[in-house]
């Protein structure tokens, strides 16, 4: 792939609009093609080495496309006007979708084959288990029931907390208070950022389920993302490993 990114500060020229273009274009084309193969890859066909290679690529590849962000932004200021901003903006939304999509499948075939966690990328942190609590609580109120926590750092100052979706002793779900829990967990850790992850242990056909909590809501983590992210293979269990 080519160097479609400089390094900031770079301050590429108006000019360059239309090889920015291309570079894009190619390499969505190129990523899209890869996750499309990979998608219909069997475990027993990937090649470790270049799996590994290709996540190394569309790391960088991530890396680059923030700079590529930041230069349309300048571009936008100083040459509002300027033809093919516009389609230049859309593929640059296009880029992290798909590259999410492409490391989706590496991930899954790594955790097909038992090596989820194995490898931290240059620049990237290794996740540590800070705390294993099975009895952990979210209110005063008994109640609510006691229920596990896991609590990863990840980086300096970021915290993944896994919590059961429910209590064995019953009381309210994970996901129904997910406001009060990420109250206590922030008191708990006031110099933090800190991502709640509810957990299903064995749910659905086999697998474990993650929901991230958002804004009005939650969404869906894939559990290899989740198991290769934390290297957490021998605590949570992904379909493809069943």
């Amino acid at each position: 792939m080519g160097d479609l990114h400089p390094a900031e500060p770079s301050d590429l020229g108006i000019e360059m609009v239309p090889v920015a273009l291309a570079g894009l274009r190619a390499e969505l084309t190129e990523a899209r093609a890869l996750a499309r193969e990979l998608s219909g890859m069997a475990v027993e066909d990937a090649d470790s080495s270049w799996c590994d290679q290709l996540e190394e690529e569309y790391h960088d590849v991530g890396v680059g496309h923030a700079t590529m962000a930041r230069q349309l932004a300048r571009w936008r200021l100083k040459h509002p006007e300027a033809p093919g901003l516009d389609e230049l903006a859309g593929l640059v939304a296009e880029v992290e979708p798909v590259r999410q999509a492409l490391l989706h499948q590496l991930a899954r075939l790594r955790c097909a084959r038992g090596l989820s966690g194995s490898r931290v990328l240059p620049g990237s942190s290794e996740a540590k288990l800070l705390r294993n609590d099975p009895r952990w609580t979210f209110t005063d109120d008994p109640e609510d029931g006691a229920r596990t926590l896991h609590l990863w750092q990840f980086g300096i100052a970021h915290l993944v907390a896994v919590v059961a979706a429910e209590s064995p002793e019953g009381g309210v779900r994970t996901a129904d208070a997910g406001d009060a829990v990420l109250a206590r967990l922030q008191a708990e850790h006031p110099d933090h950022e800190i991502e709640l992850l509810v957990w299903t242990p064995r749910s659905g056909c086999g697998g474990d389920r993650f929901e991230r909590t958002v804004l009005f809501g939650s969404e869906e983590v894939p559990a290899h993302d989740v198991i290769d992210k934390l290297g957490a293979a021998r605590f949570y269990r992904c379909v493809c490993q069943t």
